[in-house]
């Protein structure tokens, strides 16, 4: 168990008072939703905790009972819970049990949700400081697309990248181990990891929004170019804070997607489970146009305590 630092803790409370603060001026109704589900989210890329002897999960994220509540008519609304997943390593950006803030604007997009992120962190604090360096968190934040991130920071042409092919190409040119097996998914984080997320900003706040289509998660396809999707994750200090969307509300896509999501659980040998029926018959039913997003609290507390192990503003967490 990491030391216990009662200063930490008071911020946490500082911030959380803060988040609640600014959404009560916006207008936004605080909801409460279960973390034990029977069907999660079954995203590949994060493993669930399984309560042993019953059918039921501990939640990696409140985002499918929101959005059941939101098809039942409510709007504008934001929940601070904790969330779970079993990463397998233990390193200092995640936790086994994390806080999340999720909030879901109604007839919105996802830039209105890149100005809500502006106007919620300066609400919190205008600068700080955070491992030497000075960040001004006024806005407009710098916004980058994923396109224009690649070519500049690894010298790689996206729109050639989607075609598998080109990817392992790519890939192999610049040293990186590739084989058949290998995902479009995991050759892009092999480049996305190792030469764009770590080159990013870190005196200033960013925005890196348009994720490619097979990163889509849970979010609207761009109708102006279906390669790239209406997703966005912002980066403070270098820290990834936050991501965000214009929330598919297409049920037939996302039926598909969340199927699709099961056969690759069970190919990487991962927890399988149905999926969420209630979710897409929410999504039956008819929800507005919609954004949201999550953010990671206890990122917001490595950042406003200038610590850079995520556990040690978790000191009780295993």
């Amino acid at each position: 168990m990491t030391k216990i630092n009662k200063q930490i803790i008071k911020t946490k409370a500082n911030i959380l008072k803060s988040i609640r603060d600014f959404f009560g001026k916006e207008g936004f109704l605080e909801i409460d939703t279960p973390t034990l589900v029977s069907s999660p989210d079954p995203s590949p890329f994060n493993e669930v905790f399984k309560i042993e002897g019953k059918n039921l999960y501990l939640t990696p994220s409140p985002e499918f009972n929101i959005k059941k509540l939101i098809s039942l008519g409510l709007k504008n609304v934001y929940q601070i819970t904790k969330a779970y997943r079993d990463w397998q390593e233990n390193d200092p950006l995640h936790l086994n049990e994390f806080t999340i803030l999720e909030w879901y604007r109604d007839n919105a997009d996802y830039s209105d949700l890149m100005t809500d992120c502006e106007n919620l962190l300066n609400h919190i604090i205008k600068n700080l400081i955070y491992q030497k360096r000075k960040i001004d968190l006024s806005p407009p934040w710098q916004r980058i697309s994923c396109k224009e991130a690649f070519g500049k920071y690894a010298q790689v042409n996206l729109d050639e990248f989607f075609e598998i092919r080109n990817a392992q190409r790519i890939c192999k040119n610049k040293g990186y181990q590739v084989n058949e097996r290998n995902s479009w998914e995991e050759l892009y984080h092999q480049i996305f990891l190792n030469e764009v997320e770590p080159k990013l900003p870190k005196e200033q706040p960013l925005i890196l929004y348009d994720y490619p289509s097979p990163l889509a998660a849970l979010s609207k396809i761009k109708d102006t170019d279906p390669r790239y999707t209406e997703r966005f994750e912002f980066y403070i200090g270098g820290l990834e804070m936050g991501n965000g969307y214009s929330e598919l509300t297409d049920w037939k896509e996302q039926e598909k997607r969340l199927k699709a999501d099961l056969i690759t659980r069970k190919e990487k040998g991962m927890k399988v489970f149905d999926y969420d029926h209630e979710f897409v018959n929410a999504l039956k039913s008819g929800i507005p146009k919609t954004a949201g997003i999550a953010v990671g609290i206890d990122r917001l507390v490595m950042l406003f305590t200038d610590c850079a192990d995520i556990h040690e503003v978790a000191p009780l967490s295993l």
